[in-house]
Formats: C-alpha cells, sequence, structure tokens
C-alpha cells in the first residue's frame, strides 16, 4: 500500500511527472502507470491534469498531510533499523561538495576503504541538498556556518576563501579596482551561500564574465587566465597556476562539518566513520584553513 501511496506523494509535492521520477529514482512512464493504477483500483480521481502538471482535486486535498506524516514514520523507521547495524561493513554512503573532494576527500576514502576492506564507498558529490530524513546518505561533509536541525556531528576544522587569478592575469591587470576585473562567478546552488552573497553585495552583474555551479569549474577556468574567482583555500593554494590576488584581501571563513541525521548520531558504525573522517580532516586543517599557501601574489 504505501509503495503506491509514495508515488502519489512524490507526484503532489513536485507537481510533474517528470519532478516526481527524478525524486523517486525511476522512469517518466513508471510514475504514470503507478498513479493511474491506484486511482483506478481506488475508483477515485485523486489529482487534476493541468497545461502545467498535476495538481491534487479538491477533494484529495486533505491526503497530503496525512502522506507527509505517514512518510516520516517509514522514514524514521529505517533509521531505527540502520542504527542496528554496528559492524563497520557493507555499503558507507558519503555524500560532499565538489571542492572538499578535490580537496582531499578523495585520498581520505581511499584511505578508509584500505583500512576497511569489507566496506564499499558510495561517494555523492554534489552541491545540491541531501535528504538525510531519506537516508540518501549516512554521513555528510560539507561547509556551513551551522548544522540545520536535522543533523548532528562535529566540527572537523575552519574553511578559508580567498580571490586566485593567474600571476600573468594579475600583471595585465595591475591597478584596477572591482570593476576593472572580469570576475568568475557563482550560480546556483552555491550562490545561495556567503559566497554569493559576497558576491551580490561586491559585484556588479556586468563584471561577472561566467558563472559556474562548481567551485572546481570556476578553478579551471581561472586556470585557464579568465578572470578572477573565489575559491576554497583547500583547492586554490595547491593549484600550480593561481596564486592568490592580494589586492583582494577579503578572507570568507566557515566551518567545515562531518555529520549525519541526528537520529543516527547514536548508530555505532556511523560514529566509527564519522570520527575517522574528522581526525582525517584534521590533520589538512593547514590546508583547509589556509595556512598551507605557497602561491603568495606580490600584488
Amino acid at each position: 500500500m504505501w509503495d503506491d501511496l509514495r508515488y502519489v506523494l512524490a507526484v503532489a509535492e513536485q507537481g510533474t511527472l517528470s519532478g516526481a521520477a527524478r525524486a523517486l529514482g525511476v522512469n517518466h512512464s513508471t510514475v504514470l502507470r503507478r498513479i493511474s493504477g491506484f486511482e483506478e483500483k481506488k475508483g477515485v480521481q485523486v489529482f487534476e491534469r493541468t497545461a502545467t502538471g498535476y495538481v491534487l482535486t479538491p477533494e484529495s486535498r486533505h491526503l497530503l498531510s496525512a502522506l507527509q506524516a505517514i512518510n516520516d514514520q517509514v522514514s524514521g523507521l529505517d533509521r531505527a533499523i540502520a542504527k542496528q547495524n554496528l559492524e563497520l561493513d557493507g555499503p558507507v554512503r558519503i555524500t560532499t561538495s565538489d571542492s572538499i573532494a578535490a580537496a582531499g576527500l578523495t585520498r581520505y576514502v581511499a584511505a578508509f576503504q584500505a583500512e576497511h576492506p569489507d566496506t564499499t564507498v558510495d561517494l555523492n558529490i554534489s552541491n545540491s541538498y541531501v535528504n538525510f530524513s531519506k537516508l540518501d546518505a549516512d554521513i555528510t561533509i560539507r561547509p556551513a556556518q551551522a548544522l540545520s536541525p536535522e543533523l548532528a556531528g562535529e566540527r572537523a576544522c575552519e574553511l578559508l576563501m580567498r580571490v586566485y587569478a593567474t600571476p600573468q592575469y594579475l600583471e595585465h591587470n595591475r591597478g584596477r579596482k572591482y570593476g576593472g576585473h572580469k570576475w568568475l562567478g557563482v550560480g546556483p546552488p552555491i550562490a545561495s551561500t556567503m559566497v554569493g552573497e559576497w558576491q551580490r553585495q561586491n559585484l556588479a552583474e556586468a563584471d561577472i564574465v561566467l558563472k559556474s555551479n562548481s567551485f572546481v569549474g570556476l578553478l579551471n577556468v581561472a586556470e585557464a587566465g579568465l578572470g578572477l574567482a573565489l575559491l576554497p583555500c583547500g583547492i586554490g593554494d595547491p593549484s600550480p597556476h593561481l596564486v592568490r590576488a592580494n589586492a583582494f584581501p577579503e578572507t570568507l571563513t566557515t566551518s567545515l562539518w562531518v555529520a549525519t541525521h541526528k537520529d543516527m548520531i547514536a548508530s555505532a558504525k556511523v560514529q566509527s566513520i564519522l570520527t575517522w573522517f574528522v581526525e582525517a580532516i584534521r590533520r589538512d586543517a593547514d590546508l583547509f584553513e589556509g595556512r598551507a599557501a605557497g602561491n603568495m601574489a606580490a600584488e
């Protein structure tokens, strides 16, 4: 029964069959078949088909809150069952951002798997939100000023950001202020972070010649000499092609967290994984906190 209802909930929340299919990890035709089958089996029309998508009929709108409550209960049961798995083996699902993966997490994952050969690591590199209530990951390693209410974990270190460019770009644009430069900016979803806020406060849209949803993407474009980019020191400082643009001394700092869903923090397996990665990151704290720089610009 719940297997049918989760399709109804996904369509109600997403508003389209394609959106529900992405959320459920199935194809469009499967969602259509399950919704049509459910309506036929129950003898009711749950959705109105509109030009823009699917909406609950007036008679069915009361279902949404009930389905969401059931979904929360099922997710809670899944987490309770997962907490009983105390052995450090099997799949370990880790999610992180692209810049953290590039700065060192891939090395940590390799070392972790070498120490625990019975584990299989599922590494999800994404700058988008991960739904922990549905157990999309065991732990997340991400920068944030503070953890969201659904998460619990530990601050591993701080994360520093500076402005970077190639030495050639800085030499050709010496003495220019903000408006005289070509800037490489952030787009969604990272436009909602503190970097996006700094960008909105300090840069004119006309001066931003490129936007990316990836700090690694911005790093690569900056290395090609296109302009200035505000980057995490963990990927900016090791680059052989970039230096810090000291004419722009702004530094942004946030915290780097290793966290899990608050209901999973008591799991011995999850706690062991969390502690392992906190200690690994702290050994590289100089890199993340900007103290390992060897490519300081003269400007």
